[in-house]
């Protein structure tokens, strides 16, 4: 099982099969505007720090894989984590994470 979730107000942490952090060290404007993170399952993220104006980590679905299990959602920003935090199922091989800037091509 793998756990995807915010840390403080610029990292995002991965602990089981992939296990690691992405440093999302920058300027307010970097970090707001989030992170694309990309998993083996083909499952796909985006991820993004002040969710709904709260000092809190936000973990959006932008495509389902056949690993992710679910996102609990955080509300509190005195929660531990204060984050919403993505659940995998087991079998996780890698994930990558795209900073900076980056759009849908229409």
């Amino acid at each position: 099982m793998t756990k995807v979730y915010g840390a403080s107000d610029d990292l995002i942490e991965f602990d089981g099969d992939v296990h690691g952090e992405v440093d999302c060290y920058g300027t307010d404007d970097e970090r707001h505007k989030g992170v694309l993170l990309v998993f083996s399952d083909g499952t796909l993220l985006a991820a993004k720090y002040g969710k709904d104006e709260l000092a809190v980590w936000g973990v959006r679905l932008v495509r389902k894989g056949k690993l992710l299990d679910r996102i609990d959602q955080c509300v509190d920003e005195d929660a531990a984590p204060h984050s919403d935090v993505a659940h995998f199922k087991p079998g996780l091989n890698w994930a990558y994470a795209a900073k900076g800037e980056w759009e849908p091509v229409k």
